[in-house]
């Protein structure tokens, strides 16, 4: 099973990888972006989708690790209330 998922990962990349190219190639000329802040810049469309689409990815990443964090934290402070209820009852029973 784990030979499938590592095949079909691989074969996923490949065509991704293959459509970015593809992708770069038929869209290489300059695209100026007008900042709010006067600030023109002019790069291929290729090049501004990939810091789009990194910047995106890189923003989700952060957030996605910090609700992570929060969940950990959270279940540890459960898992001691837990230990805690379960000593107590010990000394009940």
């Amino acid at each position: 099973m784990k030979q499938i998922k590592l095949v079909l990962s691989v074969v996923f990349f490949v065509a991704v990888l293959a459509y970015t190219l593809a992708f770069a190639a038929h869209n290489s000329e300059s695209v100026n972006v007008n900042f709010l802040a006067g600030i023109q810049i002019s790069m291929p469309l290729a090049l501004w989708a990939g810091i789009f689409v990194s910047a995106g990815a890189l923003i989700v990443w952060l957030i996605t690790g910090l609700g992570s964090t929060a969940q950990k934290l959270k279940l540890r402070q459960l898992q001691k209330e837990l230990e805690e209820a379960k000593r107590r009852l010990d000394k009940v029973s």
